[in-house]
């Protein structure tokens, strides 16, 4: 019977080594799972971080473009003065120069309704 006592007592001893290693497993494998976690967290972190940003990225660029000043070009005045329908070219030419010396008044021309542009501008250069 000792032969049998030594295989089950080998037996046993390599049934604890496994049940051991086992239990290690399970260690690394919650272990594992909390840093999982972690990491889970710290992303819902930086993605909520990201979020507010973008919210302020979008809200500085939709503050800018309401505060910056469109600068119109030449041409834009130009179109905007053949719409008017000016016949006599000199007094076309003299609201063209008044325009592109005075870029305050062109941008207040545009913000103004089309109807109104004409009136507003002969206004604006007879007040000079």
């Amino acid at each position: 019977m000792d032969g049998i006592d030594e295989h089950f007592a080998l037996l046993n001893t390599n049934l604890q080594q496994c049940v051991s290693s086992m239990k290690d497993g399970n260690e690394n494998a919650s272990q594992l799972v909390d840093i999982s976690r972690a990491q889970a967290t710290t992303t819902q972190d930086i993605v909520v971080e990201i979020r507010c940003r973008n919210d302020l990225y979008v809200e500085h660029v939709h503050h800018h473009r309401r505060h910056a000043s469109y600068q119109y070009s030449e041409s834009d005045i130009w179109a905007m003065l053949v719409e008017l329908n000016i016949q006599d070219k000199q007094v076309m030419d003299q609201c063209y120069e008044f325009l592109c010396e005075h870029p305050g008044r062109v941008k207040q021309l545009f913000g103004m309704p089309y109807e109104r542009r004409m009136t507003k501008l002969f206004a604006f250069m007879t007040r000079r």
